[in-house]
């Protein structure tokens, strides 16, 4: 079983917006904590990232991502003064994202010159089963260098619909930036678990030939009363080689990881009109209405019949 493929196919991307930066002489852009998941993809010339633990110099080819949207810079020079992106986007007339998908694209400059650096940027929000379980454990700050594989000709497809689509407003612009988006989160997801030496919490886990088994195994079978030990002969190692192996990669235990994974399968199983809280427990392999209910509670701090009726409320008024 492919679980990335399954863990990609249960998100959604709930809104985004996609611009151009284009910057040259002196320029610092403060990147505010948000909503969302920022990236930043340098197309043409260098600039300076801050927000890691040491200041990184990025060039043509590199992304960075803050999937949880922490405070960043990108300046021309490690000490230069900074303009808060909400500052820039007014001033330029420039509607400001809060959540959806805007209309159109961004088109923004920074310092002075022709923009001797050109950056691809964008912000988008995930939604879903997979969301959960992925997103929570990438760290604050993901860099790609460059030539990552599958990253250029999917961000050289951006740039020149931004481009287009700054030019001419025409219908249809939200549906085809969705689509590009879902593509682009997918390719960086895709680039980040591939990346030699990468070892990010879940990522880590699907890019470990061992451990990969046992994470396929539970959602083939979600209803299986799951051994540690069983998992590791899934995983073709002894069970405390398994066990230390999958706290050190994945950041918590086989046990803990599979009790996320059942309460999340609940949540998106539980939101579906029409689900039998019944059915969703024997699905997922609970002996009792009553373990179910306090499993669920103890995830989500509401019984699976207040979180399926909260879940219908938000659905009828989107």
């Amino acid at each position: 079983m492919d679980v990335l493929s399954d863990l990609l196919a249960s998100m959604r991307i709930d809104g985004s917006v996609l611009a151009e930066l284009r910057c040259g002489g002196d320029w610092g852009i403060d990147l505010e904590e948000g909503d969302g998941i920022p990236f930043h993809y340098i197309l043409k010339g260098h600039c300076w990232l801050l927000g890691l633990p040491e200041p990184s110099r990025l060039g043509p080819g590199d992304l960075v991502v803050a999937p949880h949207w922490r405070r960043h810079v990108l300046a021309s020079s490690v000490d230069q003064p900074t303009t808060r992106i909400r500052s820039m986007i007014a001033s330029s007339g420039l509607p400001l994202w809060t959540g959806g998908t805007l209309d159109r694209p961004l088109l923004m400059h920074a310092g002075t010159g022709d923009g001797e650096v050109r950056i691809v940027s964008g912000v988008f929000s995930v939604a879903g089963r997979g969301a959960r379980l992925l997103i929570a454990q990438l760290p604050p700050l993901l860099h790609l260098e460059a030539d990552t594989e599958g990253l250029v000709p999917h961000f050289l497809t951006a740039m020149d619909f931004i481009r287009q689509e700054s030019a001419v407003i025409r219908p249809g612009y939200r549906a085809v930036a969705s689509r590009l988006m879902d593509l682009l989160f997918i390719q960086i997801v895709r680039a980040a678990m591939t990346r030699p030496g990468t070892e990010i919490g879940l990522l880590g886990g699907l890019a470990d030939p061992h451990l990969s088994r046992a994470l396929a195994a539970i959602p083939a079978q979600p209803a299986r009363s799951w051994t540690v030990a069983e998992l590791a002969a899934e995983a073709g190692l002894s069970r405390t080689r398994f066990s230390d192996r999958f706290r050190r990669v994945v950041d918590m235990s086989p046990i803990a990881y599979l009790s996320r994974w059942r309460m999340i399968l609940a949540e998106e199983l539980l939101a579906r009109p029409g689900t039998r809280i019944e059915d969703v427990r024997m699905q997922l392999g609970f002996s009792s209405g009553f373990s179910f209910a306090r499993a669920f509670r103890a995830h989500s701090g509401q019984t699976p019949r207040d979180y399926r009726k909260s879940s219908m409320t938000e659905a009828s008024a989107a």
